[in-house]
């Protein structure tokens, strides 16, 4: 199967590893299907069966066993060493004809055999964050003003549209990958206590207060990464305490999902950006 297999740094090197067939040979990538799930279980006094107490998904292990052939071997280990470094980020690239994905995690080993007549080494890597997510990004927005100004300019005198008034308040994207968490930018304003519904659950998130123009709310809904953030004149503010009780941390679904905006003053001044990448447990 043809791929590619790029490995970069927190600074933003990189190494390829799947450039020429005389660097690095594979044989098997470990950590591309789906992570192992843990269930625990507890027995019934006297009774057939067992309950079940809980059951998540471990993080995903990333391993990577490769050979290096050619010339310049000791050069092409201290490059790979450069980016590859044990207890650092590092984030992998993986793309077939179908697929362009990423991970990212921390390097747990980097070993190599240097005394054998073929030089073979072995890269660990533990991923917290259990999916692999694509390298595009889908972007669903709300405005009551949406830009059509374009370029070239006609060549006649009729009129021709700079903007659009939309009298819908609904967004819809549409999430091919497994149920996830998303990122919501909220900004615009005079407005006061924006909300999103998901239009097919009822379920909701509000802001509690002001948005004065300037401001940008962002919400992130993922698991593991929860968080209400208010930027204003420059600075960031965790607002989660502003979170109303009752709002749900809204996820995509499989498919297509919509979701409604309302606000209880300016919701004609509001913009609001939606910001998804499709998450894979497998890939």
């Amino acid at each position: 199967m043809f791929y590619h297999l790029i490995l970069e740094n927190e600074t933003g090197q990189q190494i390829n590893l799947s450039r020429t067939a005389n660097r690095f040979m594979f044989s098997k990538i470990e950590g591309l299907n789906p992570p192992a799930g843990t269930v625990s279980t507890s027995s019934y006094a006297g009774m057939d069966g067992s309950y079940l107490n809980n059951a998540f998904i471990e993080k995903r292990n990333v391993v990577i066993p490769f050979e290096m052939r050619g010339f310049d071997v000791e050069k092409r280990r201290h490059e790979l060493y450069q980016v590859v470094k044990p207890s650092r980020y590092i984030k992998i690239y993986y793309s077939t004809k179908n697929i362009s994905v990423y991970a990212e995690g921390i390097v747990e080993t980097c070993e190599m055999e240097n005394f054998e007549m073929l030089t073979k080494g072995q890269i660990s890597i533990l991923c917290p964050d259990i999916y692999w997510y694509s390298t595009e990004t889908q972007i669903a927005e709300y405005s009551k003003i949406r830009g059509a100004f374009h370029f070239i300019f006609p060549d006649n005198d009729e009129p021709f549209p700079i903007g659009q008034y939309s009298t819908q308040n609904i967004m819809t994207i549409v999430n091919d990958g497994d149920e996830v968490g998303f990122i919501l930018e909220i900004s615009g304003g005079p407005a006061k206590n924006p909300t999103i519904y998901n239009a097919a659950t009822d379920e909701y998130m509000q802001i509690l207060g002001d948005i004065k123009d300037g401001d940008v709310i962002t919400i992130t809904t993922k698991t593991g990464n929860k968080t209400v953030t208010l930027e204003r004149e420059g600075v960031v503010t965790n607002i989660i305490n502003r979170l109303v009780s009752g709002s749900t941390w809204l996820t995509l679904k499989q498919g297509e999902n919509k979701f409604y905006v309302r606000a209880s003053e300016g919701l004609s001044s509001l913009k609001v950006r939606l910001i998804h990448r499709n998450a894979y447990l497998g890939v």
